[in-house]
């Protein structure tokens, strides 16, 4: 498929696309006439890499530590030497962070919508706000 049914298929834009083929982390190939060619496995490694950057990962990052969660991979497979433990456990205390952040912000909302839901009103007439 082309650039634009993989951006398409994916929510991502073009610009998204070709910056993540120049970071490393996707590939593409060239045809005759110049246009990128993708697969339709690039569809769940482009969802993949849009996950992980969405919790914090950086694309050098993702280049690095990918191919260690390719589906298809089992613990039998060997780890490049480079991939550390110290890595694992800072982006684990990165995301348990924002699971706690998020359990926040969801029981506010939670709290929120039961309010305006009895009281009939909306979040303008509602005076109260995040601290």
């Amino acid at each position: 498929m082309r650039i634009g049914e993989l951006a398409t298929h994916t929510g991502s834009s073009v610009r998204a696309l070709r910056h993540y083929e120049h970071a490393g982390v996707l590939s593409s190939v060239r045809q005759d006439n110049g246009y990128r060619w993708f697969t339709p496995e690039d569809i769940a490694r482009v969802r993949l890499i849009r996950m992980f950057v969405s919790v914090g990962f950086t694309l050098d990052e993702i280049r690095r530590f990918a191919p260690c969660w390719q589906e298809g991979r089992g613990p039998e497979d060997p780890v490049d030497a480079e991939v550390a433990p110290e890595f694992y456990r800072r982006k684990l205390a990165d995301i348990d962070a924002q699971l706690r952040d998020l359990q926040i912000i969801r029981a506010r909302l939670t709290a929120q919508l039961g309010e305006l839901t009895l009281a009939g009103s909306t979040c303008a007439s509602h005076p109260k706000g995040l601290p």
